[in-house]
Parts: C-alpha cells; structure tokens; sequence
C-alpha cells in the first residue's frame, strides 16, 4: 500500500517527466498552450520544492533545538514519510543516538571524576579568571576547617592573607600558608596549575597538609635520639650500679667511712636507671592492635581507678551513647588516663571539674574533647608541652603528652590542644580518630 508522503513522491517524479516533454513540445510546436502547461509545472514543481525544503528545516530546527536544551533524545519519524526523507531523518536519528552515547559517556567520566576528587586527601580549589570557585573538593574544606567551599569569602575568618594567597598563586608556583584554626596553628602547601574549562582560562589549586608529615618526621627524630641517650646512658651506668652494690656488699666496706659514698653512689646509679628505662617507652611503643570497643568500658576501668579525686566533678557526654571506637583499648585508655591525671593536677586542691564530651563530627570521624577549669597552660608553653622530655612540673618527666601523641600517630588519629577551650573551661584537649 503506497502512502500519502510515498504518493506525492510519485506524482513528483513524474511531474518531472511531463515537464521534459512538455517543455520539448512546447520548443517543437511553440504552442501559447504548451507555454502555459509548462509554466503550471514549473510552479508546481517550485511548491513541491518549497515544501520539502520546509520539511527538512523543520526538522533540522527540531533537531538544533533538541541539542541547545540538552536533550538528546529526540527521534525523527521514518515509518510513513517521502521516501526522500528517509536517509535525512535516519541520518538525523543516528546523530542524535550517537550525540546520547556521548552524553552518557561523560556523565559517566564526571561521577568517576567526582568520586575521585572526593576521596583524595589532597585538596582541591578550581578558580575562573574573577576568582571565583569553580570547584573544590570535601579535602579542601576539611583542611581549612570550614563547609563546602562555593566563595573564597568563606575564607575571610583566617584574614586577607590567606585570600591573597590562594588568588595571587602563580603557575608552578608553591606557597607555604600558615594560619590558625581552632585547633592550632595549622601548616599548608599550595601549588598551582593552569589550564582551561569549557574554553575559558581556570587555576587548579592543589592543597597539602603537612603538619601531620612534620610531626611525623619530628617523632622520629625524637625516637631516634632518645634509643641512642638510653643505649648510652644505660652503657656508662649499669657497670657502675653494678660494681657499687658489689662493693656495698664487702665485709672491708660495711661500717666503714666510705660505704656511705658507695652507696650513694649506688642509689644514684639505680635511679639514673629508672629514669632511661622511663624514657624506653617512648622509643619502644608496642603495636597497636585495633578493635572494636566502646568509649564507655574504657571510661569505667578509668574510674575503678580512682584516680579523680572527689572534690573534683567528673563529667560525660558521650553521643550516640554506645559509640565505638576502633583502636587499640590499652593504648587509648593510656592516652586518657594521662589527660585525666593532668586535668586533676591542673586543678589541684581546689573544687573543679572535669568533662569529657564525644560525638561523631559530620566527616565520620570520633571527636573526644577532654577539658578541665584548672591552671590553665600558658600560651608561650602550649607549642611545647607535645615535646619529649618538656615538662612544668616539679617531678615530672615530660613523657606524658609526647607519649600520648605517639599513640593517637599510630592509631590514625591526631591529638591537639584548643586555643580557644570550650566553654566553662580553662583548657580543652581534642583527640580526632579518622
């Protein structure tokens, strides 16, 4: 059955012929009614062309339109058309599935991108020709402790420094920035590359923290410089140690003037002693095994031990209540029995308190604060206090702290001492688990 588009096709084509012969009769026999007849074909053949062209910009309109509002799904009709209309709306309908393929493809780039961006530790600033924030990754809020980054004036709280920085940063270009958050003073490395986004100019900044490598490399060399002292302390006085209780043994040195020298001496020699195998620990730090364990059974074998006073108020605010920690529990508990004691020495004899408040921040990692109302640490000391052997106490021996960093360092954590305490409290220290 031949359809109405396939008749006109028809009636075209032999409109055709009739103009040739016509046109040849009208030259043979110059007719006025051969001219006429040939001057209705013409018109009709031009109507016929006229629609045909409007055909087929209606439909390459369709297809423009189609492609500007990002809709590839447009299909042209191929079923009951002029057959001359066939091979353009079937070229057209294999462009427009090959223009979805495409756009599939790239959606497809975009989440794997995306998904990469946001699961590298490295953060991420895109900025257009004005500054303005293309693009930029969960690290690179992470790292500069405020939400997701659309405008560099989020920045503005850490000064004009830090915008001029990332702004004024030039191909190639590395930057150290250094500015301080509540957490402390934090350190960071900006690099810059250029390149261009949708045919326009734009800069990759690229942001790395290294105040954890610092600190790192900083541990190491502190436990490589406290095995050496101990190796060699332990080698110069463990023959004297030995050799004076040999001699406070003699029967020719009981009783006589000079035992008391030796045993001083051995005394002397025994505490020495005591004193290197006190550092050993922070040279010789067990592995830590981690596992599943809640905050609360760690909190309660820290109060069967009676170690806060009570004259002084220990409080907890622990969210959900069965929060869990994946660590190593002897190691963890060590760290907080350390806080715990500093915060009731901090406190001395007076009425005080003590609170510890954790809760899971919105990055999924464990947030534990531990904060007291005591003798707060002076500003001039708080840089210090993480430092091996640095102590304010009288009999301190300055292992507590440093020791307590060691351990959150190899349980992937972090533990800082806050500028600025909570609330109600002279001194707050913060202990991060990723």
């Amino acid at each position: 059955m031949v359809s109405k588009l396939s008749l006109s096709f028809i009636i075209r084509y032999t409109l055709f012929i009739l103009l040739g012969a016509v046109t040849t009769l009208a030259i043979i026999k110059q007719k006025p009614i051969l001219i006429v007849v040939l001057i209705s074909l013409i018109i009709v053949l031009y109507l016929l062309h006229r629609k045909s062209v409007r055909i087929v910009k209606e439909s390459c309109d369709l297809m423009l339109e189609a492609i500007k509002n990002n809709d590839y799904s447009f299909r042209m009709p191929i079923g009951s058309i002029d057959n001359m209309m066939k091979p353009l709306n079937k070229t057209i309908n294999r462009f427009g599935q090959l223009l979805s393929e495409t756009q599939k493809r790239i959606r497809e780039n975009e989440i794997f991108y995306e998904k990469v961006l946001a699961s590298v530790s490295t953060g991420i600033i895109v900025l257009d020709q004005a500054n303005k924030v293309v693009l930029s990754n969960k690290a690179a809020s992470d790292l500069l402790d405020v939400p997701p980054i659309s405008s560099l004036y989020q920045l503005g709280r850490y000064g004009e420094e830090m915008t001029k920085n990332l702004t004024e940063i030039k191909q190639n270009e590395r930057r150290k920035i250094e500015f301080k958050t509540s957490k402390g003073i934090s350190t960071i490395i900006a690099t810059c590359t250029t390149t261009d986004l949708n045919l326009k100019p734009v800069r990759i900044i690229a942001l790395s923290n290294i105040k954890k490598e610092m600190e790192q490399k900083e541990i190491e060399s502190w436990t490589k410089l406290t095995r050496v002292m101990t190796h060699e302390i332990m080698n110069s006085i463990a023959p004297i140690a030995s050799i004076s209780d040999t001699f406070m043994n003699r029967e020719d040195v009981i009783n006589t003037p000079i035992y008391t020298g030796i045993k001083a001496i051995h005394e002397t020699s025994k505490g020495l002693i005591d004193f290197v195998n006190s550092y050993r620990k922070l040279s010789y730090l067990q592995k830590a095994t981690p596992q599943p364990f809640e905050l609360r059974e760690i909190l309660q074998q820290i109060e069967g031990l009676n170690i806060i006073p009570k004259h002084i108020q220990f409080t907890k605010q622990i969210l959900p209540h069965n929060l869990m920690l994946f660590a190593d529990q002897n190691l963890i508990r060590q760290v907080m029995i350390n806080l715990i004691k500093n915060a009731v020495e901090a406190i001395e004899n007076k009425k005080g308190k003590i609170e510890l408040k954790a809760y899971v921040r919105r990055d999924e990692h464990i947030i534990i604060y531990i904060s007291n109302n005591g003798t707060p640490i002076p500003n001039e000391l708080a840089k210090e206090i993480f430092i091996p052997f640095f102590t304010t106490k009288k009999e301190g021996n300055g292992i507590g702290l440093s020791l307590s960093k060691q351990i959150m360092a190899i349980s992937n954590g972090d533990i800082t001492l806050l500028q600025d305490p909570l609330i109600g409290f002279n001194t707050s220290f913060m202990l991060e688990f990723e």
